[in-house]
């Protein structure tokens, strides 16, 4: 059972005969979870879609209400009258792996869906559901595992058959590639693994819905620089045969005394082709969640004699290509949990606004 639901939707009485009372949804829903030993997290009336289109200009009352949205174990949405904020509410309380649970009128539509656990269309059966049904997803907990489990892996070659990646299809137009998540050679020269970018790559294809491509063997052949690699043929395919609007590439920053937290590549805008509002929507959201210290355009990991595999995206298959590298401390979910939640609730709220454009 959850500790703590935020409750989603206009004021909307009652029609649910069976119900026996008249009053307003969330009065009733509180009284419920209330009696049932469940905090409700009292959600402000805030229009989402306005404060992504003026994230820069945003109001301690939105923080708060994202705030609510942060401390809750789930968010329960009343979709029979559907407003922007309450669909806005529930993508960002679904990327930032809450439990989400949705009353409304059926049928519903593919992308309530994907971003609901379940859907219900009388109020008493949602509020029956979530106090009987336990949260399911922990964040923190689902990386830690997985980064194991690319660790064992990350100095052994694939066995033969198998290649040095994995791609995790998605359904969303938007794909994050983390070629640095297991250990690699460049120029004969090893190299160890960019710690959480593969985990963090594959948790927002599971949070989002997003393409996820991460290497999961050792890489005789750096995926960055050798574009005949393994891994480069196969995006090279995939993109092909996938309508994409952008591609997240994650690296680490390894120097633990960098000045930066995060810091963006967008080769002075030209990567991104002629939608240069992503470095804009993504930097808000960033900063929505605290991060201050963000670099821009540091240097190309090669010289210009070569193409890396970022140029052969914007400048070869013409997608808007982002490139950004995260301080370790912000790959560090087990020593900074609140850090890491913080930027993987970041990035998925920027894929699903590109993804929902």
């Amino acid at each position: 059972m959850p500790t703590s639901i935020y409750l989603s939707g206009p004021p909307i009485a009652l029609s649910d005969p069976s119900l026996g009372v008249s009053t307003d949804w969330k009065a009733y829903a509180a009284s419920t979870f209330i009696r049932s030993g469940i905090t409700v997290a009292n959600p402000l009336d805030l229009d989402l879609t306005g404060f992504v289109k003026s994230v820069g200009e945003s109001t301690s009352a939105v923080k708060h209400s994202l705030s609510l949205i942060d401390r809750a174990d789930s968010l329960l949405a009343n979709l029979t009258q559907v407003t922007e904020s309450a669909t806005m509410e529930m993508f960002y309380a679904h990327g930032q792996g809450k439990q989400v649970v949705v009353v409304g009128n059926e049928p519903f539509s593919p992308w309530v869906l994907f971003h609901s656990e379940a859907r219900f269309n009388k109020l008493k059966e949602a509020l029956s559901y979530l106090v009987n049904h336990p949260t399911n997803f922990d964040t923190i907990a689902w990386s830690t595992q997985f980064e194991a489990q690319l660790k064992r892996r990350s100095e052994q070659y694939p066995p033969e058959g198998e290649f040095d990646y994995e791609y995790y299809g998605g359904e969303i137009p938007a794909l994050v590639l983390a070629p640095h998540s297991t250990a690699f050679f460049t120029d004969g020269n090893w190299h160890s693994s960019e710690s959480y970018t593969g985990s963090l790559a594959v948790l927002l294809h599971k949070l989002t819905g997003c393409h996820s491509l991460v290497s999961s063997y050792c890489a005789a052949s750096d995926p960055v620089y050798y574009l005949t690699s393994p891994y480069v043929s196969f995006l090279s395919q995939l993109i092909k045969k996938t309508n994409l609007k952008l591609v997240l590439i994650l690296h680490g920053i390894e120097n633990w005394n960098s000045p930066h937290e995060l810091i963006l590549n967008s080769w002075n805008n030209s990567s991104l082709i002629n939608r240069t509002e992503y470095l804009h929507l993504l930097t808000s959201m960033l900063k929505v969640k605290d991060f201050k210290k963000i670099g821009y355009d540091s240097k190309d990991v090669i010289s210009k004699e070569m193409k890396t595999i970022n140029h052969l995206l914007f400048e070869d298959f013409s997608i808007p290509t982002l490139r950004l590298e995260i301080h370790k401390k912000y790959r560090q979910p087990k020593l900074h949990p609140s850090q890491y939640s913080s930027l993987h609730t970041a990035l998925a709220q920027f894929l699903m606004l590109v993804g929902a454009q």
